[in-house]
């Protein structure tokens, strides 16, 4: 019989135990930053895109496989890291992400380093041509999680047409190159209800376009709301008020909880839509929500809760 969700492990390699829930060690990325100082009836329901095409661009310079480590997580389930214009401006379906108070957002210079090369510009273009940026993050060789607006726009004819993932960009560099994929993912409580609780995606890259084993991925976490509320988030992406080609990152507290979302007071802009929400642990980072919108009261993800953990687990197989 199988162990509850809450009870597994699960990684790229193994499959084992949880000790308890533990908060220790829970960090922020500022350390790793240089030169800085410190409704269906279903609506998880898989929906995905009917174009399959995607084709690899060559690849600039040769990269180091982020390595994966070991140490256990106390924690509910795991999965192990292997260490547009802006987005929509034009769709009333979306909500501003916002500034709150001073901009706080770090540049990040490093992007061909862990985990920031894991993290991807997004070129997007919607079925009936329009041009777009976001964010996603790799889970596996070959998938890319992102927001669900990023894949799907109901204000733009549906499923977008193709969307280039370039991990890592800085500026003109590609360290990593880049590929492009209509092969696209999401939930009908987003494709067909419009339901920002289900605003979440994933871009599956073609065969032959196995990048994530070049920038490292993420792990995944569900937690719970004891740990998230004392957990520092760790949040990085390609704002377009930096011109879409820098990533920008910010770290704080958890502001509010609710079953499928997380708030807080980190700054984005759009573009950023799609980024990694993540917590460090013992050297490990989990992604626990997806980053998809904001407002004056605070910015959001969708939360990694048990649901969405499965869904985005059978993601990270088709990328295998």
């Amino acid at each position: 019989m199988n162990k509850p969700l809450e009870a597994r492990l699960l990684a790229p390699d193994h499959e084992g135990d949880l000790g308890p829930s533990s908060q220790e060690g829970a960090q922020t990325e500022y350390e790793s930053l240089p030169g800085l100082n410190f409704n269906v009836a279903d609506p998880h329901a898989e929906a995905r895109s009917g174009d399959g095409r995607g084709e690899a661009a060559g690849t600039e310079h040769e990269g180091a496989v982020g390595g994966s480590e070991s140490a256990a997580l106390g924690s509910r389930a795991l999965l192990d890291p292997l260490g547009g214009s802006y987005e929509l401006r034009e769709s009333g379906q979306l909500q501003p992400e916002v500034i709150i108070g001073t901009d706080d957002r770090v540049r990040v210079g490093a992007t061909g380093s862990y985990p920031w090369r894991a993290i991807c510009a997004l070129r997007i273009t919607a079925a009936n041509g329009r041009q777009y940026i976001g964010t996603g993050w790799f889970i596996s060789p070959r998938t890319v999680i992102t927001a669900g607006h990023c894949v799907f726009m109901h204000n733009e004819g549906g499923w977008a047409r193709s969307i280039e993932v370039i991990p890592g960009l800085n500026d003109a560099s590609r360290p990593f190159g880049s590929a492009s994929s209509g092969n696209l993912r999401s939930v009908t409580g987003w494709t067909q209800s419009r339901n920002r609780e289900f605003d979440y995606g994933a871009i599956i890259l073609p065969a032959n376009a196995r990048l994530g084993e070049r920038t490292g991925w993420f792990g995944l976490a569900v937690r719970d709301d004891a740990f998230l509320r004392a957990a520092n988030l760790n949040l990085s992406g390609y704002p377009g008020d930096k011109g879409g080609s820098q990533q920008w990152f910010m770290a704080q507290r958890t502001k509010s909880l609710s079953a499928r979302v997380i708030t807080y007071d980190i700054d984005t802009m759009g573009g950023q839509s799609g980024s990694p929400v993540w917590v460090l642990q013992n050297g490990q980072r989990y992604g626990v929500g997806v980053h998809t919108n904001g407002h004056g009261s605070g910015n959001s993800a969708t939360r990694i809760e048990t649901n969405v953990y499965n869904r985005m687990v059978a993601w990270k197989n088709e990328g295998q």
